[in-house]
């Protein structure tokens, strides 16, 4: 199979995991510019390190080829090492007066919603359908499944793929779920389901750090990922392992719940303003 060149906009950052064969990677989930899902990886965590590391919304392009895997996942690439290139950060770094533009990034991404799990595991049994987006229809809880702990900071250094010393990553727990209802839910039934997301668990390890104190972190854990996420317009990026169809939340997204008043509030400023 050849090598494919795509152009991608970066929606999911997985934790980085140490891989034998690749040293210290991470996985990364996109839309392409044709409007597909797909999943690139290997991509080398020093990729993602320092202020122009890789974020997500970030466009890129990359050659790449689909992926030999035991499910046959068909969103899934394997990327060319050294192909990745940055190409446009207007939806990751650039505001609009300030604001982060969520507009912009709504309009690409929230045209692909799936209506459920449900659904999503039909389409898995269909065509090897391993991500989607779905909207929680209720969000009932954020929980831990053990204890946390305090991390501290990372002392030790390896050789990344391209000769450069990084970090070593910290190995964290898969500790935290999301028990929610969707839209494909029958009555009184509900998920619980494992989240991945980078941004939680860079949270978790970082804020340990700062508070350092387990009560008061799990308190700013349940305030940002629960309390705030209920009032935010949340939305789950799904994938499924690699070894077997078990689905995750890989990542969130949550424009703020009122956008579209906000939106329309300036526009009508802006138009005032014209009219003057």
């Amino acid at each position: 199979m050849t090598w494919e060149k795509k152009r991608v906009l970066v929606t999911v950052k997985a934790y980085p995991e140490k891989s034998k064969k690749y040293g210290e990677v991470a996985c990364t989930i996109g839309l392409t510019d044709e409007g597909d899902w797909i999943r690139l990886y290997p991509i080398p965590f020093n990729v993602f390190s320092g202020r122009d590391g890789l974020k997500k919304y970030d466009w890129i392009e990359v050659d790449c080829k689909r992926a030999e895997e035991k499910l046959s996942r068909k969103e899934s690439y394997r990327i060319r090492d050294g192909s990745l290139k940055i190409t446009d950060r207007s939806l990751s770094l650039k505001k609009v007066k300030g604001r982060v533009n969520w507009v912009e990034r709504n309009k690409i991404i929230l045209s692909h919603i799936s209506p459920s799990i449900e659904e999503l595991r039909d389409k898995f049994n269909e065509d090897r359908t391993s991500i989607g987006l779905i909207k929680p229809a209720e969000l009932l809880d954020f929980y831990k499944t053990d204890e946390l702990k305090i991390y501290g900071d990372t002392k030790s250094f390896q050789q990344s793929l391209f000769g450069a010393s990084i970090p070593e990553i910290e190995e964290i727990p898969h500790l935290f779920s999301y028990r929610f209802r969707c839209n494909g839910c029958k009555e009184g039934a509900e998920h619980k389901i494992q989240c991945e997301d980078w941004e939680l668990f860079e949270s978790y390890r970082s804020w340990g750090k700062r508070y350092g104190d387990t009560s008061l972190l799990w308190e700013k854990l349940y305030d940002k990922y629960y309390r705030l996420m209920k009032d935010n317009d949340l939305y789950f990026f799904m994938g499924t392992f690699s070894q077997f169809p078990t689905w995750l939340i890989v990542g969130l997204y949550y424009p703020p719940g009122n956008l579209e008043q906000q939106q329309r509030s300036r526009n009508r400023t802006l138009d005032e303003l014209q009219l003057r």
